[in-house]
């Protein structure tokens, strides 16, 4: 999956051609199809998951070149975090560095391009991005211990058990449920 969708018309319009190849009337058609989605629910709906509907909501939502600002850069950043979890790094990549051109101080961006960067075993540039997105919010845990699991590939035993003390003081329940130690 690309972080770009190639270009291709409206479902209702694909039917309208269609009916009027085939003779039906293109009032028929467009009246049998359901309306597009309207830019408030892609909105919430790309915010509010990670599936593959949502990263549809979040494809609808950009282009509709509505948003900016940090609007746009968490657009950005949901559909980043639906890339990582359906295991396209490199688009979650390219949308969490979209999300930062709108928005530097978005400590999620920085947390799903570490992420991604780790699921590509690229072990420094995620911590790197993960010291930032603490920098901006020194109590997210999820960073905190994503940040110590790369330290442990990197051998830094002493610095993931740093992270790992840390994030159990600040979420102790989150830090069983994502780190157990090998």
């Amino acid at each position: 999956m690309s972080a770009t969708t190639p270009l291709r018309l409206p479902r209702f319009r694909m039917l309208a051609v269609a009916a009027l190849i085939a003779g039906l009337g293109a009032a028929q058609a467009i009246a049998a199809t359901p309306a597009p989605a309207d830019p408030a629910s892609d909105y919430d709906i790309c915010l509010g998951d990670t599936d593959d509907r949502a990263i549809a909501a979040c494809n609808r939502a950009i282009a509709r070149d509505h948003h900016r600002g940090e609007n746009l850069a968490m657009l950005h950043v949901s559909r980043s975090v639906g890339y990582l979890l359906a295991g396209d790094a490199d688009a979650a990549i390219a949308d969490a560095d979209a999300a930062l051109r709108h928005d530097l101080a978005l400590a999620v961006a920085f947390w799903s391009r570490g992420s991604a960067w780790q699921n590509k075993n690229e072990p420094a540039r995620a911590i790197a991005d993960f010291s930032e997105a603490l920098r901006l919010d020194p109590a997210d845990a999820s960073s905190l211990i994503q940040r110590g699991i790369a330290r442990e590939a990197l051998g830094d035993t002493a610095g993931c058990a740093r992270d790992i003390a840390e994030a159990t003081r600040i979420d102790p329940v989150l830090t069983a449920r994502k780190y157990v130690r090998k």
